[in-house]
């Protein structure tokens, strides 16, 4: 056990009876202190590489435990900088630094700045601790940059992706340049969209204005050609029903639909009752359009355990050279990593009815889709068993995790002239 205590507040809360609030802060420092053990944990594995097969030990993650993609990255991330911070690995093992301050101190922790780093986050909460180090990185970021300015060119980027309601969202950094000539691009456009228009309706805020400008700009300059994939579901009495899709499956009004059609390339997918796409095959040994469109309908992106990349080859379960057909029941999405893992690093796929698919791993071991409930696993036998016990030798009660932060506002320019190593010999000249 610990010789030293973690603290209680000097100053007591208003509320001094509050146990159901000291249950929720005591199981929080204990979900704290054994997320640590499972980031120790995961470097290992990781390190290990006992994740081989996925595309990445953050894929494993994903599929083993659930967590999606991006949390499982940031943990990884996470997992790989403690190996190098000792005092922030020992505060959050005792349950003293959180997750979400953890999470953000090792964005700009060093051996050279972590002790300060580490006293600041015990004496702030989470929030000021993230806007510090946002502040910290950007100005690094300045004083990095030639001539002072930011080097901008690596951080650009647009997505355009479509949401649940058959609209789409717009996000990107553009170059200030780039940024300022879209700016002036649309807010023209709508001053010309808007001076062609009836007042009849209520003036549009500007938000909305840009976007019918930006509307109006496209359909003046291209002429796209919008492919449909008509989902038609057949029941066993010859009736049939139609939903309506675009191809990268954003759903359509059936008024839209309509219009769209009149100037539009329609695919067909032919769907029975229980989902499943009926077979389109080929007897040639290359993919064609159509068939290609019914693997997507089916499969939706890759289908090796936990992957779903959307960036997918047309794969073979049994191999053209070994008589294997080019039709629905044959063939199988995979992504191009995966793709050369099931040829080159001895995974099987096995094909199944209504498009179900087997993996197997290469010592013959079946790889579920999802890990499957084994009711016969129980608990082991060490302290992680119960979070209580385990972690009561290290002393951890409802103060643990709490903040030393006395109420006052953060300064951040303040701080980084504390603390930030730029200002180290400028503070020390003064």
């Amino acid at each position: 056990m610990r010789n030293d205590t973690p603290h209680a507040p000097e100053t007591a809360p208003a509320c001094d009876d509050d146990p159901l609030g000291d249950e929720i802060a005591e199981l929080s420092a204990h979900l704290d202190a054994a997320q640590y053990r499972l980031l120790v944990l995961l470097r290992r594995y990781d390190e290990e590489e006992r994740w081989s097969g996925w595309r990445s030990c953050a894929h494993w993650l994903n599929w083993r435990t659930g967590i999606s993609l991006g949390p499982a990255r940031e943990r990884l991330r996470v997992s790989r900088r403690l190996a190098s911070l000792p005092l922030t690995s020992a505060e959050m093992e005792r349950g003293r630094l959180s997750w979400s301050k953890v999470r953000a101190l090792t964005r700009v922790a060093t051996a050279g700045n972590e002790a300060r780093l580490v006293e600041f986050a015990l004496h702030h909460t989470a929030s000021q601790v993230e806007r510090f180090v946002r502040a910290w990185k950007s100005a690094e970021a300045a004083a990095g940059a030639p001539d002072g300015a930011p080097d901008l060119a690596d951080r650009r980027y647009l997505t355009v992706r479509p949401t649940h309601d058959g609209m789409y969202e717009v996000r990107g950094r553009l170059l200030p340049e780039v940024g300022a000539l879209l700016v002036q691009a649309l807010d023209a456009a709508a001053d010309e969209l808007h001076r062609a228009e009836e007042p009849v309706a209520p003036a549009a805020a500007a938000g909305e204005r840009r976007h019918d400008a930006l509307g109006a700009w496209l359909d003046s300059r291209t002429e796209a050609t919008v492919q449909l994939v008509v989902h038609t579901v057949v029941d066993g009495g010859g009736g049939a029903g139609e939903i309506v899709a675009t191809e990268d499956g954003s759903h359509v009004p059936a008024g839209t639909s309509r219009r769209l059609t009149c100037d539009a390339e329609t695919v067909e997918v032919k769907r029975g009752l229980d989902g499943s796409v009926l077979d389109v095959g080929r007897r040639r040994r290359t993919v064609g359009w159509r068939l290609r469109k019914a693997l997507d309908a089916r499969d939706g992106g890759c289908r090796f355990p936990g992957c779903g990349s959307r960036y997918t080859q047309a794969h073979h379960a049994v191999p053209w050279s070994e008589g294997g057909e080019t039709k629905l029941d044959n063939l199988i999405l995979l992504c191009r990593f995966h793709h050369r893992t099931v040829h080159e690093g001895g995974w099987r796929v096995e094909m199944g009815a209504a498009g179900a698919a087997t993996f197997r791993h290469p010592d013959g071991r079946l790889v579920p889709a999802v890990p499957p409930a084994r009711e016969d696993v129980k608990a082991p036998r060490t302290p992680d068993a119960g979070l209580g016990g385990w972690h009561r030798t290290e002393g951890i009660n409802p103060w643990t995790a709490t903040s030393r932060w006395t109420g006052d506002r953060l300064d951040l320019d303040w701080a980084l002239w504390v603390l930030w190593g730029q200002y180290q010999d400028l503070r020390e000249a003064a």
